[in-house]
């Protein structure tokens, strides 16, 4: 479970920033769409309030013409019009006009009116079904496009018509529909729309149709080119990130205004917002977009931040974590390693006691029987020196192994060189590898030495024609298999000795002492020939001492 706990930081602290980040990222999701919202209601409320302002200038007119007993020339109009500065502080209204309301056949006193008062023959138009008329016969200011729209008969269109017709059933400000209107003459066109307030001179009797006479002498009215109306609202809005799109809710194919852009701009699986505005009897709705939608990345700074802060952190723990874990093993490791080296030198001490105390004690059983079978001090010397010296070539070979195995043949060429130099013939020293551990290197150095001395002493190697040879085979598998060595002295005839000396005495109680083996000499007429066998088991180093 430790291991994994870098793992478990690591997720943890990344899940933690994840889920910061996307908070975050929610959070300015939801600002941005405040915001949207926000302009978008401010946009909206700008446009009602401009409105609101050229409905304002309708009740005016309504109230000069009151004032004038609804008896108006085109004169005063014109004064009243130009005091009002609609060319400057109304902007995107196209004027301000009176539609007189006439019965069908009293077309004359309209055009004779127009004719008065702009000096121009008019027949009122177009043709129509209708019972009324509805003709323009005022309409300011003055220019190419006003005076295009002199005696046109808006009650002959519907759209026109109906609103009206609505204005004279709420005797308030009344939009119409989208329309062309007859102003537009250029070849760039926009939807329009009209503002139509009623107007009853003192002397129209009150009622409606019923009455037998006309209820109103006329509308007083405003034609709006609607794309010009929503560009002069919108160039006194600071810069603004959406672009709009407005209609009437009745007739949502007739645009009425539509930001450059709109249509290819983003639209993210829904509008930005929309709102839905009264306007003069009328729905209107507003659709807007983002005009730039900001990348992912540029959108989301902060929580992209916050997440790769968080990334990094959980890193940085993780590793931390990690790397605390290694050092802890690491410390483990080492402390473990430390008991195991203080163990070993202790065992090494143990066993370099034991193995001195050995030594000693087959040092002091070498001197007391050779000093009973020496009848000279130099005798003694010679021989116990000899004695030690085979013990010391046999410490020197497992030295160099580190106390571990001896090579037989390695140990046996090395006694063999101490007593006779370079005599002996390698050929005639034959064997497989063998392996021997500590004991039996002892007891085969010694054994070595007592033969080889014995040989150059007695043996058929005391004569210059005399030869040695030695081998040894590996009988048996495994732990169960047998050393047999064969020493052949061949020469002068050797006879079995009356009495058993001091080395012959040595020899076997290494080799049946110590190895629990056997020794068998054959004395003839060619030499002596020395056959030892010994358990393989007790002779060869344990695996574990090889490594």
């Amino acid at each position: 479970m430790y291991r994994l706990l870098p793992i478990l930081v690591f997720v943890v602290v990344a899940t933690i920033g994840a889920a910061m980040a996307v908070t975050l990222h929610r959070s300015n999701t939801v600002a941005r769409d405040l915001r949207t919202e926000a302009v978008a209601d401010d946009i909206v409320d700008r446009i009602v309030a401009r409105l609101d302002q050229h409905l304002s200038l309708l009740r005016g007119t309504a109230s000069f013409f009151e004032a004038m007993n609804g008896r108006i020339g085109r004169s005063a109009f014109r004064s009243f019009v130009k005091d009002l500065e609609i060319d400057g502080r109304y902007d995107g209204i196209q004027g301000i006009g009176f539609a007189r309301l006439i019965p069908v056949g009293n077309e004359q006193m309209v055009e004779a009116d127009i004719r008065s008062g702009y000096g121009i023959d008019v027949e009122v138009w177009p043709e129509t079904d209708q019972p009324l008329r509805a003709p323009i016969v005022l309409l300011e200011p003055e220019d190419a496009r006003n005076k295009k729209a002199l005696g046109f008969d808006m009650f002959s269109e519907k759209v026109r018509r109906q609103a009206m017709d609505a204005a004279m059933l709420s005797e308030e400000p009344t939009a119409s529909g989208p329309v062309e209107l007859v102003q537009e003459i250029t070849s760039h066109k926009q939807n329009g729309f009209l503002v139509y307030l009623p107007f009853a001179g003192k002397t129209a009797p009150p009622g409606g149709r019923a009455s037998g006479t006309l209820p109103y002498d006329g509308f007083i009215y405003a034609p709006f080119r609607a794309g010009d109306f929503h560009i002069a609202v919108l160039r006194r809005i600071p810069a603004t990130p959406l672009l709009m799109k407005s209609y009437d809710k009745a007739n949502p194919d007739l645009v009425y205004f539509r930001s450059e852009g709109y249509d290819t701009a983003r639209d993210d699986g829904g509008f930005a917002a929309q709102r839905e505005v009264g306007i003069a009897g009328r729905t209107w709705v507003y659709e807007f977009r983002r005009a730039v939608e900001p990348g992912f990345i540029t959108a989301n700074i902060v929580p992209l931040t916050v997440l790769m802060v968080s990334l990094l952190l959980a890193a940085t723990l993780s590793l931390a974590m990690h790397s605390q874990r290694k050092a802890l093993a690491a410390a483990r490791a080492l402390h473990q390693l430390s008991e195991k080296t203080l163990q070993e030198k202790d065992l090494m001490l143990q066993e370099m006691k034991h193995r001195i105390k050995n030594s000693i004690a087959r040092m002091m059983a070498i001197s007391r029987q050779t000093a009973s079978s020496s009848e000279t001090l130099d005798e003694f010397t010679q021989s116990f020196s000899a004695r030690l010296q085979a013990m010391a070539t046999a410490q020197d070979v497992l030295t160099r192994t580190h106390w571990q195995h001896t090579d037989l043949r390695e140990l046996l060429t090395t006694e063999l060189a101490q007593v006779f130099g370079d005599d002996i013939e390698n050929d005639l020293i034959k064997g497989p590898p063998v392996d021997l551990n500590e004991t039996a290197t002892q007891a085969f150095g010694l054994t070595f030495h007592e033969l080889a001395t014995n040989a150059m002493k007695y043996g058929g190697m005391s004569d210059d024609g005399g030869e040695l040879a030695i081998s040894w085979t590996l009988s048996g598998t495994g732990a169960e298999g047998t050393l047999v060595l064969e020493w052949a002295e061949r020469g002068a005839p050797v006879t079995k000795p009356q009495a058993t000396g001091f080395g012959t005495r040595l020899i076997d109680a290494n080799i049946r002492g110590e190895l629990g083996g056997s020794i068998e000499r054959i004395y003839g007429d060619t030499g002596l020939t020395i056959i030892i066998s010994v358990p393989r088991k007790a002779i060869t180093a344990s695996k574990k001492s090889k490594q």
